[in-house]
């Protein structure tokens, strides 16, 4: 039975003074110091509230970071920040005091031999909010392995704004909103291999937070957070065995089921007759199959078509603000206005933007179209009585409620009846169906009940309330992170899946889920940084890892790349070496296999380490291997054994045959061996004065390009030029200037060019310009956006100026894993904007022009031809060859756009449709060039016979030692 602290402390013997407890103690030191000091810890202030020292005891070394002097803690009080400028001991508690702001606050404090509570008991001077722990840890020394430290909050008032189990920066924060005289943590700070027991032990003698031996400190002893999932919509009973079948030919043991309308919970009668029993007996058959079910819902989102909303919308559904009726409403009006401002409003909605264009008015919804930013404020455009509410008249003084939303979808508002009672229905189902576990989706929208303020407080809010009503508590996941999630998390953390770059986005998911960042898409690393974290064995959370969600992707340029049964062995072994579990959003069904052979390879791919993985296969030694970042391997049988053989894949973009990217290196890291090649046809565009081309920019204007943001010490500008080229007879100068102060691959300044309505380039998706360069190596980045309401997209196009002299450049896919050799502005799903989010071209709103790389303290320039957007082009390529150190090895025939070549030897060359249906074996002509040690000259050519250019992506492989 667990009992909760009070009981442990009387249990153990310990006393709860706050000066002694368990025969260790704080004390204030002759010099005035306040000491707190167990079995493992021993933590230092001075009497100004300086931090001093934070030793491991058992080491001797000290892990506070001593870069910059900081402060136990802080206030805030009318947004000023007053720091802790007098701590002491008054009647068997600390006492704070914060300077002039006339705050002081009290604290209890609770030694144990392995951690340590503090709560705040008083707060006078009525601040804001106090951070009643702030304590900076030396990263370096806590990424060494051997030391963990770690806050716990212990209730719903107290933020901790780091995860558990393995902090760097011990704050807790309590504020007047949530209640400021509740805030309570535990400190633990000892060997990293007793953290997870102590957590366990600190959790079960907890009587605020529901209990969960599911997930957190239980997780890593859970079967269920090391499985694998597919996301099916269509479970039935009579498509169960369907999806039973599918999952299992991927190896996947687990079922994540999205069924129900979100927010009532509405299940169709003609599919489940029997409403959640009819679900429980297709539970029941899948763990007969050895399977296990995850029920997947929008948290407390709520659809437009629930019983919430129509016929009579809930007065509980939450809202940004309330307006009054200034003027009567009567049922024909289609203007509102209120007496309260509109400025700065507007009817822009999109799936990640939190806004809506509704008001609910009595039992009536109408929709806006239009804002008014001045006297009288009104909404305008009004569609009256949608979603099937009632259109009424409306009188003067009524409340107008504008209503929040976000992915589409309302939701309750905090602290309300229809909040808990969601709660409530999502727990009664779980148990009334017997699902094995919850998936949280949506609620990374839980800034939206009080702000990103408090998120950390409603989204949690919520899970409790869940995990209250349970009757069998089950693992949980959640699309987002606060520190209180962490006890009912399962494992550690999906992502949505890429449609471009999938190598690099799996060391990028990897190095995230490694480091100390907490929300998916965001994770502002370049290469190195990438390269610190993705290979570590270990995660500061101490949770099973996951690297879905996953989807294989076909062909479909020019945003979409395809994955490649490399790229697919790319990430299960990352799995693999992760013990990390996957999770595919389709890509399954049998039309889709039978449709694209190459899909149904890739999941035999899957299975086949799956397989291995679960079964504990291979040695630790192996498995380390597997982790390391931009390190590949095949999966291969080698005397009766499953092994690995080291590989490369050196991709490269040719222009055109006779464009300077049909020459370039390749480094072979491995033995001389026969080469081995894969060569894809690419979509090109018509040519850059073919007449149906959009002229985006002639810089006639060089005043039509603003600068838009640059890096700390870069400096530039822009500027029409007489200076023509080729077909053209200005130009513009795009010039600019770093100091140094950011590093070289984060030197960046920004350009931009808006279309006010809206450039519709969806039938002209590429790109032409001429660029003279100057031979700097900078990075010219030509960029179109989209309206970040969309989702932000990124369609970036990178030009290395290497050169010197006019170039021309096609421009088709958007770039993808080079983006993250660099560092970009830190914007909003950093990650997600170019690896996921595509552009809308019916609505392009900005051309971007982007310098990066910039070298310190010289001036660089380019100059820039009229860009034009030009229609794609399938190309057809005539006989392709390939050369390498002076040997020719040639490939007759033709190749269309799409279709790709996989060469392995001369008598292993076949060529495949775009969705990888065989087409035909190729008898190429010439001997096999051999790919010797370190660098070796290639080069690509063919029979060009149109005005089209023979675009292709050649990928150059070689293979190594076993592991």
């Amino acid at each position: 039975m667990r009992t909760n602290r009070r009981d442990f402390i009387k249990a153990t013997g310990a006393a709860g003074t706050g000066l002694v407890a368990g025969g260790l103690t704080y004390c204030i030191t002759d010099r005035k110091n306040i000491v707190l000091e167990n079995s493992y810890l021993r933590y230092e202030t001075d009497a100004g509230g300086n931090n001093l020292h934070f030793i491991d005891k058992a080491s001797g070394n000290d892990l506070l970071d001593k870069k910059n002097a900081s402060y136990c803690a802080y206030i805030i009080k009318d947004g000023d920040k007053y720091l802790v400028d007098n701590v002491s001991q008054i009647d068997g508690r600390l006492h704070f005091e914060f300077g002039d702001s006339g705050v002081s606050a009290d604290l209890s404090v609770e030694i144990f031999p392995d951690r340590i509570f503090i709560s705040l008991i008083s707060v006078s001077g009525n601040p804001d909010s106090v951070t009643f722990s702030n304590i900076p840890l030396d990263v370096d020394r806590v990424d060494e392995g051997r030391f963990a430290a770690c806050l716990l909050s212990m209730n719903l008032q107290t933020h901790v704004s780091q995860l558990p189990a393995i902090q760097n920066h011990l704050s807790a924060t309590s504020y007047e909103h949530t209640g400021l005289e509740n805030g309570s943590f535990a400190l633990l700070a000892l060997p990293q291999d007793k953290i997870i027991e102590v957590i366990r032990d600190v959790i079960s003698h907890s009587k605020e937070i529901p209990f969960s031996d599911q997930g957190g400190a239980w997780a890593k002893d859970r079967k269920a957070g090391y499985g694998s999932y597919l996301f099916v919509r269509d479970l039935t009973e009579n498509t169960v065995d369907d999806i039973i079948e599918r999952c299992k030919s991927l190896g996947f043991n687990q079922v994540l089921v999205s069924s129900a309308r979100h927010g009532d919970f509405f299940i169709s009668k003609e599919q489940y007759p029997d409403g959640w029993l009819s679900f429980r007996r297709i539970n029941e058959k899948i763990h007969a199959a050895g399977l296990s079910t995850i029920f997947h819902m929008y948290s407390f989102f709520i659809d437009k078509r629930a019983e919430y909303v129509t016929p009579v919308p809930s007065e509980d559904l939450g809202y940004f603000k309330a307006f009054t009726l200034s003027r009567e409403l009567s049922p024909d009006d289609n203007e509102i206005e209120v007496t309260e401002s509109t400025t700065g409003m507007s009817a822009t909605t999109g799936f990640w933007v939190r806004n809506s264009k509704t008001v609910r008015i009595g039992d009536e919804l109408i929709e806006f179209s239009g804002v008014t930013q001045a006297v009288p404020y009104k909404f305008t455009g009004c569609k009256r009585g949608v979603h099937g509410t009632k259109i009424s008249g409306h009188s003067v003084n009524e409340k107008v409620f504008h209503l929040k939303e976000m992915f589409g979808r309302f939701l309750p508002a905090a602290d309300t009846k229809l909040f808990s009672k969601i709660a409530s229905d999502i727990a009664g189902i779980v148990d009334t169906a017997n699902f094995d576990g919850i998936y949280f989706d949506a609620i990374d929208g839980s800034d939206l009940f009080e702000g990103d303020a408090f998120y950390w407080h409603y989204g949690p809010k919520f899970v409790f309330e869940v995990a209250r009503n349970l009757k069998t508590m089950v693992g949980m996941e959640m699309a987002g992170m606060t520190h209180l999630w962490w006890h009912y998390r399962s494992r550690w953390q999906a992502w949505d899946y890429p449609t471009k770059g999938f190598k690099k986005f799996i060391d990028i998911h990897l190095a995230s889920i490694k480091s100390y960042t907490y929300k998916h898409g965001e994770f502002r690393g370049n290469t190195p940084v990438i390269s610190k974290f993705a290979g570590k064995a270990l995660s500061p959370l101490m949770l099973p890892l996951h690297l879905g969600w996953w989807r294989n992707q076909v062909w479909d340029p020019p945003q979409t790349e395809r994955t490649m049964p490399d790229d697919l062995e790319y990430i299960c072994c990352k799995m693999a070496g992760n013990n990390a579990g996957l999770s595919m959003t389709g890509g399954t069904e049998i039309n889709l296999l039978t449709e694209n052979p190459l899909l149904a390879k890739l999941n035999s791919i899957i299975k086949k380490y799956e397989e291995l993985r679960h079964a504990g296969y291979f040695s630790e030694s192996v498995l380390e291997k597997l982790r390391q970042p931009g390190k590949e391997v095949t999966l291969i049988k080698d005397s009766g054994r499953w092994n690995f053989r080291q590989v490369s894949y050196k991709k490269h973009k040719v222009a055109d045959d006779s464009h300077p990217t049909a020459a370039w290196q390749v480094n072979n890291e491995f033995e001389s061996q026969p080469v081995k090649l894969r060569i894809e046809s690419l979509m090109t565009i018509m040519p850059y004065n073919h007449s149906k081309g959009i002229l985006l920019s002639d810089f006639s204007d060089a005043s039509a390009f603003k600068e838009q943001e640059k890096a700390k010490g870069v400096s530039g500008k822009m500027s029409s030029e007489n200076e023509g080229g080729p077909g053209f007879d200005r130009s513009s100068r795009f010039s600019a200037f770093s100091a140094g102060d950011s590093p070289q691959d984060g030197s960046w300044i920004c350009m931009e060019k808006s279309f006010e309505a809206g450039a519709d380039l969806d039938k002209h998706q590429g790109l032409g310009l001429w660029v003279k360069g100057d031979g700097s190596g900078q990075i010219l980045n030509v960029g179109l956006r989209s309206p970040v309401h969309l989702n932000g997209g990124r369609g970036d196009h990178f030009i290395r100026i290497d050169f010197t002299g006019w170039r021309y450049f096609e421009l088709v896919e958007n770039e993808s894993d080079q983006f993250s050799d660099y560092l970009w502005p830190d914007h909003h799903l950093y990650v997600y904007r170019t690896y996921r989010h595509q552009l809308y071209y019916n609505n392009i709103e900005k051309l971007q022009l982007w310098f990066n790389n910039l070298p310190a303290g010289r001036e660089v320039s380019c100059m820039i031809g009229p860009v034009k957007a030009l229609p794609l082009a399938s190309a057809t390529l005539n006989d392709p060859a390939i050369a390498i150190g002076g040997e020719e090895i040639t490939f007759p025939g033709t190749i269309k756009s799409g279709e790709y070549i996989e060469f392995r030897s001369k008598d292993d060359c076949k060529l495949f449709t775009s969705k990888g249906q065989f087409i035909r074996d190729i008898a190429v002509k010439g001997d096999i060039p051999i790919l010797k040690k370190d660098s070796n000259d290639v080069s690509f050519k063919c029979n060009n016979n149109t005005d089209y250019s023979s675009r292709v992506q050649v990928t150059v492989i070689a293979e190594g030692e076993l592991l």
